[in-house]
């Protein structure tokens, strides 16, 4: 084990407290956690495939089918909404082709889905056409298929971020999150972002829940929690076992790399020593589940989450010791739920899976009614806070946007108020956060809208000396983390939106020789952080509001500034057109 490979924090590469503070380089940090793969094998991947090689599991019958019904990264969507489509999507430059890296006409070319229903999902511009999810259409939707399938007695998966995200979890601190699973109906869920969000209040809100909280954290935290690693269901006849894996970059993770990927490596192979059916909930990232698919010998199926990627069909992944892995990506935001259908063939398991939209159109009178219940529960809870929430700070000149490798229009509005007090010739930099809430032009901007933006974070404002030098390390890392290898390095982040200085990135290049910067060298950055442990300061919602407050009527909102990218010519996920304006 090495220093080297300590996690980083969900958003280290863009917050030079952190990422500098550490005195590593990115190269350094690579070579030693490679070395650390090669050299300790046992640690990083290869131990957890020799055991699968070596030791016999228990078989399902074949023809033995369980269903599976999965979501993930709610993020406090309750009501319908615009679906946060990405206009870009590039991940690592090996991954060139491949799932889930590919926007608009590339998902229909990548996958064997052409279902016209899916331009929707995949095409920004089509996605403002209608509105989607919500957890009250979630709930309905699931209570329809639930019923459809009775007599399989379905279980039902809830991954990381559905506790948080936006103003409900953070006004109630946390307190709305079991209720939300409660309604969802969840069987199991993985313990997420509320550890950090709410620390001294996270284990009693698991107690307080009906649904099975799981985690990979360690025996001595487990145990403080009141979590398991996993838990053995029993459904149609087959023993089912449920990892839940939690993120090793969260802020309250203290354990380098090789060491949370071996004790996630124990954990699965225990689970699966008696066990038919092996189901990882990887609350990770999309990058570290394929990473994870690739490695967990004993692992069927992996469910992917925090990377907040949608992909149409269950993709299959070829395992480091010969075998297939199956990984599904969900979505975000209440978009829908994936059923999952888990049938026998004696020796292995084939995974037939499609996402179900949660959309009123779709569901039948009786859903629709049932939607209508859930929404009456959803403003129950939502009531001491909804005229704080709801309140119209300003309206959208523009459609408001996040979601793209290089800057959104959400990210221009984030740079113009840091601007408005940052100091003459101070550069501003923002994290590439994937957390995204659609506005039209014309529609109020609130504060719910604000916070959704850092899922549900404070994320407090500082100044940080920078030098040059250090602000090249940073991008480079950043760029290193979102294009290189090994995936399990993807903080399910896009690149850093940088204001006041141009710079570019290389994207094919090796590690370390990716970016440019253009022009004079900055004295100090003004940056906002999820971290615990950044310097305090205003929370960044707050900085917004009173930016928002002081707009006249018929205001405006520049092009935000967005990095120069190189050297993408013909890959699939590059779609600058897909962008909404």
């Amino acid at each position: 084990m090495t220093e080297a490979s300590k996690p980083l924090s969900p958003d280290q590469a863009a917050h030079p407290d952190i990422s500098l503070s550490s005195g590593r380089s990115l190269s350094a940090t690579r070579r030693q956690f490679l070395s650390a793969m090669i050299m300790g094998g046992s640690a990083l991947g290869l131990g957890g495939c020799a055991a699968g090689l070596s030791r016999s599991r228990p078989r399902a019958l074949a023809g033995q089918a369980v269903e599976l019904l999965y979501y993930a990264d709610l993020l406090d969507s309750h009501f319908p909404e615009v679906a946060a489509v990405a206009a870009t999507r590039i991940g690592p430059a090996d991954q060139l082709g491949q799932a889930p890296w590919a926007t608009v006409q590339g998902v229909p070319r990548l996958s064997r889905s052409f279902d016209p229903a899916w331009q929707a999902l995949t095409d920004p511009h089509a996605a403002t056409s209608t509105r989607l999810g919500g957890s009250a259409l979630l709930a309905a939707s699931l209570d329809e298929r639930r019923a459809e399938l009775s007599g399989a007695d379905p279980l039902t998966l809830e991954n990381g971020q559905c506790w948080n995200g936006g103003g409900l979890g953070y006004l109630s601190s946390g307190e709305s999150g079991p209720a939300i699973s409660r309604m969802l109906k969840a069987d199991v869920r993985v313990s997420s972002d509320e550890r950090e969000l709410w620390p001294d209040t996270a284990a009693a809100g698991y107690r307080r829940s009906s649904t099975r909280v799981l985690g990979t954290l360690g025996e001595k935290r487990n145990t403080a929690l009141g979590i398991s690693a996993w838990q053995r269901f029993t459904r149609a006849g087959v023993q089912v076992a449920v990892v839940g894996v939690t993120n090793p970059h969260a802020g309250d993770e203290q354990r380098a790399l090789d060491a949370w990927f071996e004790d996630v490596s124990r954990q699965v192979d225990e689970a699966a020593a008696s066990a038919e059916l092996t189901i990882v909930l990887a609350d990770v990232g999309s990058g570290p589940a394929l990473w994870l698919a690739q490695r967990l010998a004993q692992a069927d199926l992996v469910l992917a989450a925090r990377g907040q990627d949608l992909w149409p069909e269950m993709v299959r992944v070829p395992r480091d010791d010969g075998g297939e892995a199956t990984v599904c990506f969900p979505g975000s935001r209440g978009l829908g739920a994936f059923h999952i259908s888990c049938i026998s063939h004696g020796d292995h398991w084939r995974f037939d899976g499609h996402l179900m939209v949660a959309d009123h159109q779709q569901l039948s009178p009786r859903g629709q009614s049932l939607a209508e219940d859930f929404q009456g529960q959803l403003a129950r809870l939502r009531a001491p806070y909804a005229e704080w929430l709801d309140l119209p700070l300003a309206t959208a000149p523009q459609w408001l946007w996040r979601r793209d490798t290089c800057a959104g229009s959400w990210d221009a509005l984030i740079d113009a108020a840091l601007a408005e007090q940052s100091s003459a010739n101070q550069l501003r930099l923002s994290p590439g956060l994937r957390h995204d809430f659609r506005v039209a032009p014309g529609e109020p901007i609130t504060r719910d809208h604000l916070l959704s933006l850092t899922g549900g974070h404070r994320a407090d404002i500082f100044q940080h000396p920078m030098s040059g030098n250090g602000l090249h390390q940073l991008l480079e890392r950043a760029a290193d983390q979102l294009f290189g290898e090994p995936m399990l390095l993807d903080r399910s982040e896009d690149l850093p939106r940088l204001g006041g200085q141009e710079w570019q990135c290389r994207y094919s290049r090796d590690t370390g020789r990716r970016v440019n910067l253009k022009g004079q060298a900055p004295s100090s950055l003004l940056t906002w952080s999820l971290h615990p442990g950044t310097p305090k300061g205003e929370p960044l919602w707050q900085c917004l509001e009173r930016y928002l407050r002081s707009r006249s009527d018929g205001w405006s909102l520049a092009e935000p500034e967005r990095v120069q990218l190189d050297y993408v010519d013909g890959h699939p996920g590059w779609h600058p057109e897909a962008r909404l304006s």
